[in-house]
């Protein structure tokens, strides 16, 4: 299976060098998440795949400075689908389920955090886009889109 990596920085990139690119993960990230990075990518594809999957949301894109912006309230409408389905599950979950690496639990440890699927490259270091809104996230401010990276896992 496949996902990205994309990176957010609070600063326009005016330089390749300022690209992240697969080495930068080879310790820690290949290995534990992936078995490999990829910068074999069609980066507008995906930037606009990634973009109309936040659309949802309230992310507004400018293609032009390739900067996104989430907007206030855009933390609580990403997790808001999710928390009630997390509810719903943990209400319907047994003891035996919870006491095994059941499905249930599996699908409650995702709603929390999909460790397989989009990550964020911020501020030096990668994170689930669940951690990067969760945590890292400053609703209001612009961010800027760098590289995309594939990854395997």
């Amino acid at each position: 299976m496949h996902s990205n990596i994309f990176q957010l920085e609070e600063r326009p990139l005016k330089f390749e060098e300022d690209y992240i690119c697969e080495e930068d993960f080879y310790d820690g990230f290949v290995g534990t998440i992936a078995d490999y990075v990829s910068n074999d990518v069609n980066r507008k594809e995906e930037i606009n795949y990634f973009i109309k999957y936040l659309k949802k949301y309230g992310v507004i894109h400018n293609p032009k400075e390739q900067s996104i912006i989430f907007p206030e309230g855009f933390r609580t409408k990403y997790f808001s689908e999710r928390f009630l389905n997390f509810k719903k599950i943990a209400e319907d979950i047994t003891l035996e389920e919870f006491s095994t690496d059941s499905k249930n639990i599996w699908i409650l440890k995702n709603l929390i955090e999909e460790r397989y699927g989009i990550y964020i490259y911020h501020e030096k270091s990668w994170v689930t886009i669940d951690a990067f809104v969760r945590y890292r996230l400053e609703e209001g401010k612009k961010y800027y889109i760098g590289a995309v990276l594939d990854y395997h896992f």
